[in-house]
């Protein structure tokens, strides 16, 4: 894949005849998006009508027509690199439109400080993408007040086996993975992480979740390799996290502390147990997997709700809500004996 830099003057786009041009959707007022559109003489009222593509919080990369130079735009993100793929997809959009040149724009108009991170992974995306049937060129547009740095940072550029080293190289994991596992679990957790408490500090740790949209409609039809590739992640000690009580996902959870202990990772799993007024089926359902999950070889932590029926509450909301903070308590007892 040839890639060719292209300084483009401040407030000043200029256009380039390629077989696709990618810019970031916005059209508020005086962007680059409206400048390539102008300088190409294209229909801006029609992308206008576009912008409910990019509304909501999902990235998206979408080809536009199909005249040439077909414009592929991009959901328009809070930072540089907070989209790690997105050169990859734009690129790929592209090849599938069967281009065989494309002109990248989103480094053409800079604000502050060059971002070089971000340039590279771009860079390094477009080197790797040998897979491409179609595109054999991409111009990456580049504020000419930063040329000189983009320049740097292309020369400075590694061969091409050590881009594939660098981009398949893991992160080092954190030690302890905390799984929650069924829909009330999968709220649960993410309740937790998004509170102030100062857990989510704790960098040996780290959370997953598989709710019920990812396991059908009673738990016992699931993607077990997804779940085996969840549980993969777990270097010393997988914490899971079960707040159905009673029998969904009781399978799941069960199928992970199996696998886990087979793979010798210490496992550790948090339940509920329901309310009497739930129904005594729940009950010894609950009662069941806590004595399975114990014979497996995992500890078991159970929250009784049992102790809260004590407390007058004024709807089942309200004893949920209860039950689940005795669940966050738990959660904070473990993760900080984690740290």
């Amino acid at each position: 894949m040839e890639v060719l830099l292209r300084p483009v003057p401040h407030l000043a786009y200029e256009p380039v005849e390629t077989d696709a041009i990618s810019c970031t959707y916005d059209m508020d007022g005086f962007t680059l998006m409206n400048a390539v559109l102008i300088q190409h003489g294209m229909d801006r009222e029609h992308f206008r009508k576009c912008a409910h593509m990019h509304s909501g919080d999902k990235f998206r990369v979408i080809s536009h027509g199909d005249e040439k130079p077909l414009v592929i735009t991009i959901t328009k993100t809070e930072r540089w690199d907070s989209e790690p793929s997105a050169a990859q997809q734009i690129i790929d959009a592209a090849d599938a439109e069967r281009c065989e040149s494309l002109c990248m724009t989103h480094f053409a108009f800079i604000l502050g400080k060059f971002p070089e991170e971000a340039f590279t992974q771009c860079i390094q995306q477009i080197v790797l993408a040998t897979h491409c049937t179609n595109l054999q060129k991409v111009i990456v547009d580049v504020d000419s007040r930063h040329f000189d740095r983009a320049q740097a940072v292309q020369k400075q550029g590694v061969n091409r086996q050590t881009l594939v080293d660098t981009v398949n190289r893991k992160p080092p994991l954190q030690p302890y993975l905390i799984l929650a596992l069924g829909s009330s679990a999968k709220e649960l957790i993410q309740s937790y992480k998004s509170d102030s408490s100062g857990h989510s500090e704790n960098h040996n740790f780290r959370f997953e979740a598989m709710g019920a949209s990812e396991y059908y409609l009673d738990g016992f039809d699931f993607d077990r390799q997804a779940l085996k590739a969840l549980v993969d992640d777990a270097q010393d000690v997988l914490f899971v996290v079960h707040a159905d009580s009673g029998n969904e996902g009781a399978t799941m959870v069960t199928f992970a502390a199996e696998y886990a202990v087979s793979q010798k990772i210490s496992v550790d799993v948090l339940l509920s147990k329901p309310y009497s007024w739930e129904g005594s089926r729940r009950t010894k359902a609950a009662n069941a997997l806590a004595e399975n999950l114990r014979a497996i070889g995992a500890k078991v932590t159970a929250v009784d709700a049992a102790p809260l029926e004590t407390i007058e509450f004024d709807s089942a909301t309200e004893a949920f809500a209860a039950l689940d903070a005795a669940m966050v308590q738990e959660l904070n007892r473990w993760a900080a004996s984690a740290k």
